[in-house]
């Protein structure tokens, strides 16, 4: 049976993630920065296979989780453009 080589990081990209988490939190969600790198700090502190699991949910769920609140329609059409002005995706 074929297996999957091991890449040198079970979570790519987590700058990228993160980035796009914080700009979602303050440019769509007007809400404020630090929210973003508590959260951050508290996922890079878990084992690699919980942080693998953590970085599966889009970004515009953990910003709505960090605000308290669901994205309405404008938000969600900010965010598509946020992650089209930030490369993500």
């Amino acid at each position: 049976m074929p297996t999957l080589a091991p890449t040198s990081s079970p979570v790519p990209r987590t700058d990228d993630y993160w980035t796009v988490v914080e700009r979602a939190v303050v440019d769509v969600f007007h809400g404020q920065p630090y929210a973003a790198a508590d959260l951050r700090r508290e996922v890079e502190s878990t084992a690699p296979h919980e942080q693998a699991l953590f970085y599966h949910a889009e970004p515009l769920d953990v910003a709505a989780d960090l605000v308290g609140r669901p994205p309405d329609d404008n938000e969600v059409i900010a965010y598509d453009r946020l992650c089209d002005r930030l490369g993500w995706r």
